[in-house]
């Protein structure tokens, strides 16, 4: 039910976590849960309740539309055909999307692809979303409408979790409620991000 945030540099395991958390990724020892589901027991379970959105992320098929690009990730995703173009068509609007609606894929900027991405994230409206690095690579107001997004997202419905990976310090501090510093697969310091700033002072 929290905003919670991992930072660390390259290589300390932030991305091989999410990967064992969104079932991509076996653990190679020790065990873990997402709402009391086994990564390794109950991987459909676990699957029809997150979703992942990973900064740089080139899913999606050039030729295909904005619109039709969502919608077939909804079939992905179990969704009823009418179910599935009612849910693209209120995510479009919702990532301010509107004018781009009929357009390819392969023409959109890095941050209307990203916020496509988001939208793709949010069809199956999942419990808990994994966020790996999602502003890398985006200019400073496309970055800020991806941070507004994920805040009213989650603000919208209590119990909604959302786990972010980033080096952007501001950012962490800006969304996180905790924060999670960890290196070579370990946690260094775990707090609010006030707590860590005394800590660090």
């Amino acid at each position: 039910g929290e905003f919670f945030g991992l930072l660390g540099p390259n290589g300390a395991g932030k991305t091989t976590l999410i990967k064992i958390l969104t079932t991509l990724l076996l653990p190679s020892e020790g065990t873990a849960q997402i709402f009391g589901f086994d990564v390794v027991d109950d991987v459909k379970r676990i699957r029809r309740i997150m979703n992942m959105v990973a900064g740089g992320e080139q899913s999606g098929y050039g030729i295909l539309n904005v619109r039709e690009q969502l919608w077939m990730f909804s079939q992905f995703y179990g969704l009823s055909r009418a179910d599935g173009w009612r849910r693209v068509d209120e995510l479009i609007e919702a990532v301010g999307m509107g004018p781009e609606r009929l357009q390819r894929v392969s023409t959109l900027s890095t941050g209307q692809r990203q916020k496509m991405n988001f939208a793709r994230g949010l069809l199956n409206d999942p419990w808990i979303l994994f966020l790996d690095e999602p502003t890398l690579g985006l200019d400073v107001a496309a970055a800020r409408a991806v941070r507004e997004l994920v805040t009213s997202w989650k603000a919208a419905v209590p119990g909604r979790t959302v786990l972010l990976t980033t080096h952007y310090m501001a950012e962490a501090d800006d969304l996180c409620e905790r924060i999670a510093i960890v290196d070579h697969g370990r946690i260094l310091a775990i707090g609010t991000p006030a707590d860590l700033k005394k800590l660090v002072q």
